[in-house]
């Protein structure tokens, strides 16, 4: 079995750019694509993949390429700049068309879940499948290195930071050269980090004369004239005799001799004004950082930039320390570039997670540059064998995970919709309506999404029986056609077995092809297709575009497709049938095995000379050469063959990509472990990302009138700088829960008997000794953990749980959520309808967390005001309430603490 950590999540390339798009609605977008179609491009070769392009980009936000599933990046190719291709236009002028070559490969495990354990049964390892998803075409490394240029993924390169200019306002310190012992001319100025040797001191009073600068170095230059220096603030090396540092005690400042400005390096990063400086980070110096989430960070090497003043190449290694990483921008290392880089250990990435950006491509009947990604997925193992064993254990799991619902074709009918028709006056399948025409599965995901008046429950009492039978009846809008392909809309009744339900697992509706031909025939067809043929090509090639039109993958779109029935298949009908629900996921369906068009082998390109008009060195076709030299330099098989997964032949088994995705779908809502079982946490949905700046902080400052300082202050005081929390690999919000609330809203008092853990007076501040036990922080007392807060994290969220299986709104109102620990109840002052948007919300980013903030601000009038006065006292009486001193009796004091960390943050 593969070691790839199995799929647990799926995620769509791209957002939407406006709204909310459903399963389906993404497979039918992609009849907006201007080519690149699955199976088939409009070029009429085979085609493993789908294209996302400038005509896609009117409805997907295409400025940033997500990963598809959880997996491990095993390689990529980034190339300094796009190479280019030498084409003739149809005036016979030569021109250059880039095009590139970049791609990411991601490897994955597809696993079925675990049948439910049955008493006497031996569990038996669940039917999985190695597949990949190819991000082609991507960015070069030139459009990285940009002014304004998108974030690098994490995956290339090493993360680097640098100052941002705006925030090099620190001066250069360190210890004065003098031209004679205390009060003689100051002649230089040594940084912090420089190491010099002095002369023995021939008394007590510390001036030593300046023999030499081991590392490092004066500014300005020592003309070589007497020099001396104050040992006292320097810092003896050891076994080093008579040779000292310059280092934190050092703090001498000379603007007129070392006028350079900088970021401080500071000794502990604790964020206190009395924290030593150690050195300067200089504007132009790229430095890499030791991992952390506080609000400075250790640095860990001065990697480019060392011999920027203050810094000296031998010297850098002398400066350690803590940064403020909100004053820093990120950039990257240079990656390995102009070839296929095999990662030597995989990186891990999940769903939705940073691919690339799309890269430039110009074909040669194209005038310019365009942005293309070709977005491909496969597998080199047994498809049919995986998906039949799928099948089988499919039968195993439980009905629950039955989340597909298949439409019959000429089973169903759809009943149009009147206005009478309501939950109290649903339709009756007697209605009149009309037969539904085709084949179509729906994932349960597309039915939730529909406005609550588009579905309905319809209990009927049973005869002898106590259980009512419930029908299900969606009013579905163009998604359905009758027998002759128009769309129809109307009501349709869930009822078996006219519809089923599915599991994803059973892989209902898939087929298997094994595509035959090769580009000659494919090539011969599509100019036929077209009437581009001459008479004596027709009959040279009739053979071929005779197989080709028999072939597997062609018949099959025959059926789907074919609509004027000349037997003939274009790209303009492809387009046609991809906008129509029924035949794009019938297309998404095929699962058809063939050669990769990433392995080069010349004799199948060559083949096609004759065709394309091209006599080598007798009468040349300069198009077809550049087109066959871009066609290998694209390429990349090769290099990975027999490895990671990948066939030694070139061969495959190819999904339409955004097929798996519209079955397995996107995971919804977090799954961790809470009191030793799986718990999704439907009240939140998946993590989004994006860490709050100090941009967004001043923007959140200028629009509440106040200091950026003060809401900095409220989110330290509040979340220590974590608003998130990971838990099994899910990024949640950070919460804090409070019993006394969930008492107060709940009101039943039961709870507190059979919980009293989660139902009762509020909990006290408490302190963890050496032993484990919780000792009370007011009163020196030991207490039950059941009546402290407890540890962050994990234990918050089964207290929660615990709360939310008893009462569902009361518990999400007893907690506070995210970076400014917004209290549950407090959701309409934070602008959401109903706690759960509001929950639902804070799990998205920070993004999402201010906005919430600025909003409570401004409908707390207490917390406004102590804002727009800096009055520490008010605002924490904004914020927690007019009893916070016996809440937190330190609370407004550690406002003003971080308050006063902030101003002295550099």
């Amino acid at each position: 079995m593969s070691d790839t950590t199995k799929v647990n999540n799926w995620n769509f390339p791209f957002k939407p750019k406006e709204g909310k798009l459903d399963p389906i609605q993404h497979l039918t977008a992609m009849a907006k694509a201007g080519g690149g179609y699955y199976p088939i491009g409009k070029n009429g070769q085979w085609h493993g993949g789908i294209h996302f392009d400038e005509k896609t980009a009117a409805v997907f936000d295409q400025t940033k390429v997500c990963c598809i599933a959880n997996g491990e990046v095993i390689a990529y190719r980034i190339d300094k700049s796009y190479p280019k291709s030498l084409y003739l236009n149809s005036s016979k002028t030569t021109f250059l068309a880039p095009f590139s070559r970049c791609f990411v490969l991601v490897k994955h495990r597809l696993e079925a879940p675990a049948l439910p354990p049955r008493e006497g049964v031996t569990p038996v390892p669940p039917p999985s499948l190695t597949f990949f998803s190819l991000y082609m075409h991507l960015l070069d490394w030139d459009s990285y290195s940009k002014a304004g240029a998108p974030t690098v993924p994490a995956f290339m390169g090493d993360t680097l930071y640098s100052v941002k200019p705006d925030k090099a306002v620190d001066s250069v310190r360190g210890l004065r050269v003098r031209a004679a012992p205390k009060n003689g001319a100051v002649t230089a100025l040594l940084p912090k980090g420089t190491k010099v040797k002095v002369a023995p001191s021939t008394d007590a009073s510390n001036w030593c004369k300046l023999l030499s600068i081991v590392e490092g170095r004066a500014i300005p230059t020592l003309t070589g004239a007497e020099s001396w220096v104050f040992i006292g603030e320097m810092q003896a090396v050891a076994g080093e005799p008579d040779t000292f540092l310059v280092a934190d005690d050092a703090n001498d400042e000379e603007p007129s001799l070392a006028p350079q400005k900088g970021l401080n390096v500071r000794k502990t990063g604790n964020g206190k004004g009395s924290d030593p400086k150690t050195g300067l980070l200089p504007v132009g110096a790229k430095f890499s950082l030791k991992a952390g989430t506080k609000a400075y960070r250790e640095l860990q090497q001065i990697i480019e930039g060392q011999d920027v003043l203050p810094l000296s190449t031998d010297s850098v290694h002398n400066i350690k320390g803590f940064v403020h990483f909100g004053s820093l921008d990120t950039t990257r290392s240079e990656p390995i570039l102009d070839q296929v880089h095999v990662l030597p250990k995989p990186y891990p990435i999940k769903a939705g997670e940073l691919i690339g950006h799309l890269g430039q491509y110009q074909n040669h009947d194209e005038g310019s540059a365009k942005p293309l990604l070709h977005l491909e997925v496969f597998s080199c193992e047994d498809v049919p064998g995986f998906i039949a064993k799928s099948r089988i254990w499919a039968a195993g799991l439980p009905d629950q995970q039955k989340n597909l619902l298949k439409v019959y074709k000429s089973a169903s009918k759809l009943i149009p919709h009147r206005e009478d028709i309501n939950a109290s006056n649903p339709p009756k399948t007697s209605d009149a309506g009309t037969t539904v025409g085709v084949d179509l599965i729906i994932p349960q995901s597309v039915l939730d999404a529909l406005p609550a008046d588009h579905k309905l429950q319809v209990s009927t009492t049973v005869p002898g029986s106590s259980t009512p039978v419930v029908n299900r009846w969606w009013r579905l809008d163009n998604l359905l056609a009758d027998s002759g392909g128009n769309p129809i809309s109307g009501w349709l009744a869930e009822q078996e077995p006219i519809t089923t339900r599915h599991s994803p697992w059973e892989w209902v509706g898939y087929d298997f092809i094994k595509e035959t031909g090769r580009p000659i025939g494919k090539a011969a067809y599509f100019y036929d297709a077209l009437r581009r043929l001459t008479d004596e090509e027709r009959a040279n090639y009739r053979a071929l575009v005779s197989q080709e039109d028999q072939g597997p993958v062609k018949a099959r779109l025959y059926d789907i497709i074919d609509t004027n029935r000349d037997n003939k298949l274009t790209a303009t009908e492809i387009r046609r049938a991809l906008a129509k629900p029924w035949h794009a996921q019938s297309i998404a369906q095929l699962i058809t095995h063939y050669e990769s068009e990433w392995f080069w082998k010349a004799d199948k390109w060559d083949e096609l000379d004759p065709l394309m008009g091209h006599i080598p060195y007798v009468d040349p076709n300069p198009n077809w050469e550049s087109e066959k030299a871009r066609i290998e330099q694209l390429s990349w098989w090769s290099s990975l063959a027999g490895k990671d997964g990948i066939s030694a032949d070139g061969r495959a088994w190819h999904f339409q990509p955004m097929g798996p995705i519209e079955f397995f779908g996107r995971k919804k809502h977090p799954i961790v472990n809470l009191h030793g079982e799986s718990v999704e946490l439907e009240f939140l949905d998946m993590y989004e990302g994006g860490e709050l700046s100090d941009a967004d902080i001043r923007l959140a400052a200028g629009d509440l009138n106040c200091e950026p300082g003060l809401i900095y202050a409220i989110a330290r005081q509040e979340s220590a700088h974590s608003s998130f929390i990971v838990i099994n690999d899910e990024r949640i919000p950070s919460i804090l829960y409070e019993r006394h609330w969930f008492k107060k809203l709940s009101q039943n008092p039961s709870f507190g008997t059979t919980n009293p853990e989660i139902y009762g007076s509020a909990y006290k501040k408490a302190r963890r000794d050496k032993s484990g036990k919780y000792i009370a922080v007011s009163t020196g007392e030991e207490i039950s953990i059941n009546d402290a807060y407890g540890p962050t994290g994990r234990f918050q969220y089964e207290r929660l749980i615990t709360a939310y299986r008893l009462n569902e709104n009361a518990a999400l109102q007893s907690c506070s959520w995210g970076k400014f620990q917004i209290m549950g109840f407090n959701y309409a002052a934070a602008g959401f309808s109903n706690v759960r948007d509001f929950t639902r919300a804070m799990s998205l980013g920070d993004a999402e967390h201010i906005k919430a903030f600025l909003k409570f601000a401004k409908s707390n009038a207490t917390l406004l005001r102590g804002l727009r006065e800096k009055n520490f006292e008010l605002i924490a009486a904004g914020h927690n309430g007019e009893g916070w001193r016996s809440i937190n009796p330190d609370y407004a004091a550690n406002i003003e603490k971080f308050y006063n960390e902030h101003s002295n943050a550099k």
